[in-house]
């Protein structure tokens, strides 16, 4: 009986412990998918996933790059914006850089988020090396570095952009970030 109780005892301590990956990449298109009724893709931070939105039988994602469409030119190009389809609290911008390395560098020393930052439901437009705050509709917290941008054409010749984003995040509503 004692031989049968060690693999059970073993199996049971060798599962992962589920939740929210606290760290990792992302990347966020601009691009619209479907025919009569558009969707994009967004992340949701809780599960560390990719789900449609607006898609009534997907999870509302934290995050989206709804994109700022203009003219430029005779063409129609779209700047990243992001978006929080929950609506509430948002997004503030912590810092801009002019390399990649600046823009690291800040975002690992960045250990507490600021009582001084003004959280909007949509940001600016976002560009590379930025470091961006987002307060979940849960309110938990996130910071983001804006690693890449990338512009692409889509059907109807249409501009779009492609973020890659680097990310924290705190899944219990605590202001700090620890390493």
């Amino acid at each position: 009986m004692a031989v049968l109780m060690v693999p059970l005892i073993l199996a049971a301590g060798c599962g992962k412990e589920s939740g929210p990956d606290r760290t990792g990449e992302f990347k966020l298109s601009s691009q619209r998918f479907g025919v009569e009724s558009y969707y994009i893709i967004g992340y949701r931070f809780k599960d560390s996933e990719t789900y449609r939105y607006p898609y009534s039988e997907d999870p509302l994602p934290d995050i989206i790059n709804e994109g700022f469409r203009v003219v430029e030119g005779t063409n129609l190009v779209t700047r990243p914006g992001f978006n929080t389809p929950g609506q509430m609290n948002g997004f503030a911008l912590a810092g801009e850089f002019g390399s990649l390395e600046e823009a690291r560098t800040y975002y690992s020393g960045y250990s507490e988020v600021g009582g001084d930052l003004e959280f909007s439901t949509v940001s600016d437009t976002v560009r590379r090396y930025q470091v961006w705050i987002q307060q979940t509709a849960a309110g938990n917290f996130v910071k983001m570095l804006v690693k890449d941008i990338r512009n692409f054409e889509s059907e109807g010749e249409i501009m779009n952009s492609e973020v890659t984003v680097e990310y924290t995040y705190q899944p219990d509503g605590s202001t700090t970030f620890g390493d």
